[in-house]
């Protein structure tokens, strides 16, 4: 009787996190603030093909990183991406985010993903990221870097979390290779990214 209580009790846990999944993912859209992208781009002399989206609103073991194509209105990449370890209030869920130093928070808002540079994690590489929104305007003062490191897995995890960063944007060391070798073909590397929470 036990085993059986346990078995329905799994059941209806997993069940209810296939719906969810499946609802999270068809209400949010990486398009929809393509006006807003197209008006900063145009501004701040931005890549103008490409943008990332990251939205935080999303547990931590779904993909909600994207790398979207605005001129063809396409997804390239959905990618997994951690938040910092002390945005997290719920399991797998960032809700609490900072712009100070040291916070060990995430921040939200517009940023550049700018110059390419040596990094001590993942594949080695890491892209500035600077902050263009008064609730990220520290990032490249708290060091705040797009970069990979080997424990973010490439493939999703729900229900379970991945692992939290310092507040770092930190994806999957093969989602940072396929990232870099499109960079690289860029005349204009400087790319929007969009962080929402």
């Amino acid at each position: 009787m036990q085993k059986l209580f346990i078995f329905f009790f799994l059941s209806f846990i997993f069940c209810n996190c296939s719906e969810e999944k499946v609802s999270a993912q068809k209400t949010f859209d990486p398009f929809k603030k393509l006006n807003a992208y197209k008006s900063i781009i145009k501004k701040r002399n931005l890549n103008k093909q490409y943008v990332f989206v990251v939205n935080y609103k999303e547990h931590s073991g779904k993909k909600r990183m994207y790398l979207i194509d605005i001129l063809n209105k396409k997804v390239i990449r959905k990618i997994m991406v951690a938040h910092g370890k002390k945005s997290e209030s719920k399991l797998g869920y960032a809700t609490d985010f900072s712009n100070k130093i040291n916070s060990n928070k995430s921040s939200i808002g517009y940023a550049i993903v700018n110059q390419r540079a040596y990094s001590k994690w993942g594949t080695h590489v890491k892209y500035w990221l600077d902050g263009i929104s008064n609730t990220n305007s520290n990032m490249r003062k708290r060091v705040m870097v797009l970069h990979s490191y080997e424990y973010v897995p490439s493939y999703e995890t729900y229900p379970l979390p991945i692992i939290t960063s310092l507040g770092c944007v930190m994806i999957a060391k093969k989602d940072m290779t396929f990232i870099d070798e499109i960079i690289k073909k860029q005349k204009n590397k400087r790319i929007l990214m969009d962080i929402q929470g």
